[in-house]
């Protein structure tokens, strides 16, 4: 007994993480840093794949600022205060610069941080570095096939019939977002298993698609604009954000990822949809009645002062006054075009799902964790971060600031021996 007691005592404690993202070599530097022995399991032949492809490959690392309402979860939001109190942005922002050594840039108009190079590559590249120097070993083409609980042991089996035994176990499998990259929602699937439930699944961040021939005809175009979105006939909320973006297939841009998740958790339980009603610049139903009962020439000309040409194009002829003059308004026409400039109904039919989403929507519910420390309140030893969990930020470095909390607090505290 003598003998165990000691081994026990000069054994470091052994972490097991699943995912070499964001979270995972986050919480895989600071479990190490803390003391663990810790090994990262990654199911694909790269860490960090979705850190490379983030911010069109300049990975936005960070907001410039950020709020609670920034992120939507159905959880408790106490709970999700909780969490981010445990790092606050300016020591996330101190730690990116001064221990691993990535130069940023702060682009205060745009509220985000990208690094100084641009270079998403950079950012993986010195997580991975920072990891295996305080010893982390990472172990590629290893896919999480369940767990298992042996005695005091956390046991990981793969899909190659491999197994790895620790005293812990960090998930940060991510979702389902971009499948690409091998991200398959394992993670939630081996939670199940051991009776671990998630909320609803959905692809959150994601564009929109329409069957308007005539909005897509207008991809490419991109301007700011306000959009409403209506629930049972009433205003549930207002897109925060004025990037809009016309595509091929429909609508994307921060103002409609944003707000995408609440079209999808519609369509996706065969509920009617929310509507989103579109100001395309902003001025006011007033404003754009006195220019219209002001201004002399064609309405197009005018409304083409305001907004793009094809856009202004498609709203008069859809108001029937293609080659009217402003002076020939009749009253009724005016309301109608009015209307369309200032409470446009976006046809929304579907969306671009998983393969375009930014993240996940749903995942564990933050009540299946103790917030001080993410492990979980009813199988101890496992420990959650990042994406898995029910909560996801809007575009701009918000899910990026939640992977890093999140795998940091895990790291931290999976590493804290039990002796």
């Amino acid at each position: 007994m003598y003998l165990d007691r000691s081994y026990s005592l000069m054994r470091k404690k052994r972490v097991l993480i699943c995912g070499a993202g964001a979270a995972g070599l986050t919480a895989a530097i600071f479990s190490a840093e803390n003391g663990a022995d810790v090994t990262i399991l990654e199911r694909t032949d790269k860490a960090g794949k979705k850190i490379l492809m983030s911010g069109g490959t300049r990975c936005n690392v960070l907001p410039v600022v950020m709020k609670y309402d920034d992120y939507h979860t159905s959880s408790s939001t106490n709970r999700m205060r909780n969490i981010f109190k445990s790092w606050s942005l300016e020591e996330c922002i101190h730690w990116f610069k001064e221990d691993i050594g990535l130069e940023m840039d702060c682009e205060v108009e745009t509220n985000k941080w990208f690094p100084k190079s641009n270079s998403a590559k950079e950012v993986r590249n010195l997580l991975v570095k920072k990891a295996l120097s305080v010893g982390v070993k990472i172990i590629y083409n290893c896919a999480l096939q369940r767990l298992e609980k042996r005695g005091q042991i956390w046991r990981v089996h793969s899909s190659d019939d491999r197994f790895f035994d620790g005293d812990a176990i960090i998930m940060a499998t991510g979702g389902l977002s971009v499948p690409t990259i091998g991200t398959d929602g394992m993670g939630h699937k081996a939670l199940k298993l051991i009776g671990i439930n998630h909320t609803l699944l959905y692809a959150a961040l994601t564009p929109l698609t329409t069957n308007d021939s005539a909005l897509t005809s207008l991809s490419g175009i991109s301007l700011n604009v306000e959009i409403d979105v209506y629930i049972d006939n009433k205003k549930y909320t207002t897109a925060t954000r004025n990037g809009f973006l016309f595509t091929h297939r429909g609508f994307s841009g921060p103002s409609i990822l944003d707000i995408s998740h609440l079209a999808v958790t519609q369509l996706d339980q065969n509920k009617p949809l929310p509507e989103f009603r579109v100001n395309w610049n902003g001025m006011s139903r007033e404003e754009w009645d006195r220019i219209l009962q002001s201004e002399k020439g064609l309405v197009r000309n005018i409304v083409a002062k305001e907004l793009p040409a094809r856009l202004a194009d498609l709203l008069c002829k859809r108001a029937n006054i293609s080659e009217k003059y402003c002076h020939e308004l009749k009253k009724e026409k005016r309301k109608k075009l009015l209307t369309l400039l200032t409470q446009f109904p976006l046809p929304v039919s579907g969306h671009e799902g998983y393969k375009k989403a930014e993240v996940t929507g749903g995942g564990i519910p933050l009540e299946s964790v103790d917030t001080s420390s993410l492990e979980l309140t009813s199988l101890p030893g496992i420990y959650l971060c990042g994406e898995i969990l029910d909560l996801f930020g809007r575009i701009g470095g918000f899910n990026f600031y939640w992977a890093w909390v999140t795998g940091r607090l895990a790291g931290l505290k999976s590493s804290i021996s039990d002796e």
